[in-house]
C-alpha cells in the first residue's frame, strides 16, 4: 500500500471522526435512541473503510457524564491494515445539554458517569453494531428491584386509628340547688 493511499485513509479517518457527532440529537432522547442513532454511523464507517482495505477488529461507544448540565459522546475504533499496522479513529463531542436526553437517561448518564457499549462488526445486514452495555443493565435491574420494593408515595395513606369518647364516670354536677 502506497505511502500517500496511507496517508490519505488516516487523514480520511480523522476528518470522518470530527463530523460524527454534528446533528445527531433531537430532545427527550433515551440511552436506546442514542444507540439506534449511532449505530448505523458506526456500520457504515466500518463498511468504509473495510473497502478501503482495512480490517476492523474493536471498538466501544461511550456515553459520559461531563457536569452537572452536560454530557459527551465518544468513539474509538481500530482497524488494521493489510501490513499489520494499527489505525485508531476516535472522536469526542463537544458537551451536549442535558436537557437533550429524556429525564431517565440523564438519571442512569449521572449515577453510571460512563456507559459504555463495544462497537461490534456486524455479521449480517440489520445487525446492530452497538452492544449493550452490561453494567447499565445491571443498573436497571437494581432500579426497578427499587421501585418494587418502595411504598408508593404518591398514593394517600389510608390507614386511620378509630377514636372513641370516653363517658365520664360520674354524672356531671347540677349547680341550680
Amino acid at each position: 500500500m502506497a505511502l500517500e493511499n496511507k496517508i490519505e485513509m488516516v487523514a480520511d479517518l480523522v476528518e470522518a471522526a470530527k463530523n460524527f457527532f454534528i446533528d445527531l440529537f433531537r430532545p427527550d432522547m433515551t440511552l436506546e435512541k442514542i444507540s439506534e442513532v449511532v449505530s448505523p454511523r458506526l456500520d457504515e464507517a466500518i463498511k468504509k473503510y473495510e473497502a478501503r482495505g482495512l480490517e476492523y477488529s474493536a471498538g466501544k461507544f461511550h456515553v459520559k457524564y461531563a457536569d452537572e448540565k452536560h454530557f459527551q459522546l465518544e468513539f474509538e475504533m481500530y482497524f488494521r491494515d493489510a501490513e499489520g499496522k494499527w489505525h485508531k479513529c476516535a472522536n469526542e463531542s463537544e458537551k451536549r445539554d442535558a436537557t437533550l436526553l429524556e429525564a431517565g437517561a440523564w438519571k442512569t448518564i449521572q449515577a453510571l458517569k460512563v456507559i459504555t457499549f463495544p462497537i461490534e462488526k456486524p455479521k449480517t445486514a440489520g445487525d446492530e453494531v452497538l452492544q449493550k452495555d452490561t453494567k447499565l443493565e445491571e443498573y436497571r435491574e437494581a432500579e426497578l428491584e427499587k421501585s418494587l420494593e418502595a411504598p408508593d408515595t404518591n398514593t394517600k395513606n389510608e390507614s386511620h386509628a378509630e377514636i372513641e369518647f370516653e363517658k365520664p364516670s360520674t354524672p356531671p354536677v347540677d349547680d341550680k340547688k
